[in-house]
Order: C-alpha cells, then sequence, then structure tokens
C-alpha cells in the first residue's frame, strides 16, 4: 500500500511538471527544492575533408537539475545544484555539481564542479566545430574539471569581481596543475558590458610543460531589443624554450532568432604557424506547436586550416524541449 502510495504521488508530480512545461518547485519561507531538465538531439551531418569522411548520425542527452536554496537571515542563502546527463549512447555524465553561500546581490563563495565566466562567449553555436586545432578562447581554467573548484565572486555597483581556482589531475607525479582565474567585468551602460580575465598554472615547472601558460581573455557585448553582439579576444603564451602561442578573435551576433559568427585562431609553436578560420551559423525555430518550451534550431558550420587541404563542413537540426 506505501509503495503504491508513494509511485502514484510520483506519477502526479511527473504529471505536474509536464504540462506545466516549468519543472516541479516546491517553496516555502525557508526556501526551495526544484526538479526541471531539458532535452536536446541532434541529427548531423559532416564532410571533413582531412579524412575524406562524410557522416550521418543522430546523438542527444537528457539533463536533469536538482536545485535547493535555503534562506537566511538578512538576504544570506545556501543553494546546490547538481545536472546529471543520460545520453543516447548510454554514457551517464555530469554538467555541474556544487554548493554556493553568500548574500543575495553581494557576493558569493561556490564550490564543486561548474563553469566561472564566460571570457569568449560563442553566441548561438548550434554546430560549432573545428578543422584542425580548437582555439584558444580563455577557457583552460574556466572549470567542470574532473578535480573540483573554488570561486568567490563579489558585486560592487555596475562592477563584477570574481576570482576562481582550478585543479588539474595529477597524472604524473608533480603534475597537479593549479590555476587561478581572476575576472572582472564592467557594466558601462544598461546595453554595454566590457570583461576581461587572466587565468594561469601557479604551480607550474618543467615537469609539467602542457600546463605552464599563462592565458588573457576580454570581451564585449552590445544587447539592445531584440540584437546581441559580441567582440571576443584571448592570447596564451606557453613557457617553454621555444616560441609557443595561442591567440583567438572571435565576433558574433543574435537578432531575431538568426545566429552568425567566425572565429579566427592562430596556433604558434617554433617556427611553425597554424591559422585557421571557421564561421558558423543558426536559426531558432521557436515555440514549436505554440509549445513555449519546443524549438527546433537549424545549425551549420564551416572551418579552414590556411595553405592546407583541411577543411569541414557540417549541417544539424537540433531538438529542444524544457520540462
Amino acid at each position: 500500500m506505501k509503495n503504491t502510495y508513494k509511485f502514484a504521488l510520483a506519477s502526479l508530480l511527473v504529471s505536474a511538471a509536464l504540462s506545466s512545461q516549468a519543472g516541479i518547485t516546491t517553496e516555502n519561507e525557508l526556501g526551495k527544492f526544484s526538479v526541471s531538465g531539458d532535452v536536446e538531439f541532434d541529427i548531423d551531418f559532416t564532410d571533413k575533408n582531412k579524412t575524406d569522411k562524410q557522416e550521418f548520425k543522430q546523438g542527444g542527452r537528457v539533463l536533469v537539475q536538482f536545485a535547493a536554496e535555503h534562506n537566511v537571515s538578512g538576504d544570506r542563502y545556501i543553494g546546490m545544484q547538481a545536472q546529471p546527463l543520460l545520453k543516447t549512447n548510454g554514457d551517464v555524465d555530469l554538467d555541474d555539481a556544487w554548493f554556493a553561500m553568500g548574500k543575495k546581490a553581494d557576493w558569493q563563495l561556490k564550490v564543486g564542479r561548474f563553469e566561472a565566466f564566460d571570457l569568449f562567449p560563442v553566441g548561438q553555436d548550434t554546430m560549432l566545430a573545428y578543422a584542425g586545432t580548437e582555439p584558444y578562447r580563455t577557457n583552460a581554467a574556466r572549470g567542470r574539471g574532473d578535480n573540483g573548484q573554488l570561486a568567490f565572486s563579489k558585486q560592487l555597483g555596475n562592477v563584477y569581481l570574481e576570482a576562481s581556482s582550478l585543479f588539474k589531475n595529477e597524472s604524473a607525479a608533480d603534475q597537479n596543475a593549479v590555476f587561478l582565474r581572476p575576472v572582472i567585468a564592467f557594466q558601462a551602460a544598461e546595453s554595454f558590458r566590457i570583461a576581461g580575465g587572466v587565468e594561469a598554472n601557479v604551480t607550474a615547472d618543467k615537469k609539467d610543460a602542457a600546463n605552464d601558460f599563462i592565458g588573457y581573455g576580454v570581451t564585449a557585448n552590445y544587447s539592445a531589443d531584440a540584437l546581441s553582439l559580441n567582440l571576443n579576444y584571448a592570447f596564451r603564451d606557453f613557457d617553454t624554450t621555444e616560441t609557443k602561442e595561442d591567440s583567438t578573435i572571435g565576433a558574433n551576433l543574435l537578432f531575431n532568432g538568426f545566429g552568425l559568427g567566425h572565429i579566427y585562431s592562430q596556433n604558434e609553436l617554433g617556427s611553425a604557424k597554424e591559422k585557421q578560420n571557421t564561421t558558423y551559423a543558426s536559426y531558432e525555430i521557436a515555440n514549436v506547436w505554440d509549445v513555449d518550451a519546443l524549438n527546433l534550431y537549424l545549425g551549420t558550420y564551416y572551418s579552414k586550416v590556411s595553405d592546407t587541404e583541411d577543411k569541414d563542413l557540417g549541417a544539424r537540426l537540433r531538438i529542444k524541449y524544457f520540462f
């Protein structure tokens, strides 16, 4: 009888979530707890010239989000969030899993698995891949690593400050890299924001040359009505005996569901340079069947490495449903 009651209650809650398309939320004077998520499935076509391979495939995942927030006196709070990913290939993964405490509109301390401030937003990137080396986007220490991280953020009027750290896996002796990533963002006007930051390995030495670098990034955003425009720049310099540098410039816009972006990247190692241009576009078909939680996205990209035959192109249909 007890199990039957529990099953009926669970069925009722799930039905309520599906009908409201806003998840399940329980709230009282102490705080709230919610269960929500989204479904994302892709149907892809890719043509990669380097490998002379054309491919049709389908993939996707279901993300389930558990979130809780406990209110404390004086606008203080304690919160957590977990986002397991259930993939169509049978794998189970994890996006976020963090614990936070702080004061609303003031400061926050966060620990766990999450992403810090985005210093190279790419906009509506329904399909974005690269023919050559993946460009550096000041995101090596941004987060969602397997060894955890810490972050402290503070809001001072129009200025946002963030200091985060990321711990790398100790793959060998003396290779347990620790990164620090300070960021400052300034809301210059209601429609314009600029931000900059640095990420550096504070434990680097010759035994961990792959992680021995300092990266810099700056981004500017203009948003007004249905238009959003991002301009980004990132640079990384490795501490090696020979020249090893990565630099990337990107621009993208989103207007009334249409997204367009371009990324130029350059990877330099000694006398060798790899220059790459990647263009991507996307269109959102919102509110399918008059359901505001169901959207379709059409996406495409083209990427080419200069002075080579390495070039990729692809197209994607994405189905996105929020629950």
